[in-house]
């Protein structure tokens, strides 16, 4: 059996090498990617577009694009096993 690939997305940080504080109430753009029956999904809060994908690597990869695109945001990846895992996108 394969092992799951490591999808967790870096954070940027500052020169020093910190991890950057980032306050999740400022208003910032939403980028959601997650499964249901047809594939994975990846969504941009606020418009009315689903893109879908056949598989997680694709919907990620596309999820990661529009987050970097509409900075601030927030990048959000549903797993099924319940694990929400965020990543910001500063200006």
């Amino acid at each position: 059996m394969d092992a799951a690939p490591d999808l967790r997305v870096p954070t940027e940080s500052r020169s020093e090498g910190k991890p950057r504080e980032v306050n999740p109430n400022s208003e910032r753009w939403r980028v959601t990617v997650a499964e249901d029956a047809l594939g994975w999904w990846v969504r941009l809060e606020g418009s009315g577009q689903i893109d879908r994908y056949p598989n997680v690597t694709q919907a990620i990869h596309r999820g990661r694009k529009l987050a970097h695109q509409n900075k601030p945001s927030c990048l959000v990846v549903h797993h099924a096993s319940g694990v929400e895992e965020l990543a910001w996108f500063e200006e």
